[in-house]
């Protein structure tokens, strides 16, 4: 009986790391993009995150003064105040954008702790679950991201455009008001 028992555990150790293994390159490929999809996440979440902090700043240094705007006639105030409103509304587009990376990156971290037990269960040798069917879905998950990344860029690209395209507007209406007062 010691001699079945000392010829089995080593087989049955030798059986259970041989399920591991076979998922050995799949969780490390996962893991590798996973990182790099970390890392291209996080660069476009901070990517939006200055563009509103520029567009912020932008669009405080270009207001006109309590004390100029009261000397303009009010047909002209208005005008320049429906420029500066438009030119104001246009960064909400960034707002927009940065909301839908904070909900994709809340999403993003809990199915960290996926690719993480996978990791962990791999160097432990016990992996847990329908492994196969994991890999899959967080394989979707980084093809997804890497979608939503470029789609970001587009869309923060449209944003500057925009804002660029309402910033003009506003200087050439300033510079229209400004001297005739």
């Amino acid at each position: 009986m010691k001699k079945l028992i000392a010829f089995a555990l080593p087989l049955l150790f030798l059986v259970a790391c041989n399920s591991v293994e076979k998922y050995r390159s799949g969780i490390e490929s996962l893991t590798t993009q996973w990182d790099q999809t970390t890392t291209s996440v996080t660069e476009v979440a901070e990517m939006v995150s200055a563009e509103q902090a520029n567009f912020q700043q932008n669009l405080s240094s270009m207001a006109i003064a309590d004390e100029t705007m009261a000397k303009i006639k009010d047909d002209k105030k208005t005008m320049v105040m429906d420029a500066y409103n438009a030119f104001q509304t246009s960064g909400t587009s960034f707002g927009a954008i940065a909301g839908e990376i904070n909900d994709f990156v809340a999403n993003w971290t809990s199915k960290a702790e996926e690719v993480n037990a996978l990791k962990e269960g791999l160097a432990n040798g016990k992996l847990e679950g329908d492994v196969t069917a994991q890999i899959a879905e967080l394989t979707n998950m980084v093809t997804d991201a890497g979608t939503k990344v470029a789609s970001w860029k587009d869309q923060i690209e449209m944003a500057k455009t925009s804002i660029a395209s309402k910033q003009m507007e506003y200087q050439t209406v300033v510079a229209e008001i400004m001297p005739a007062n």
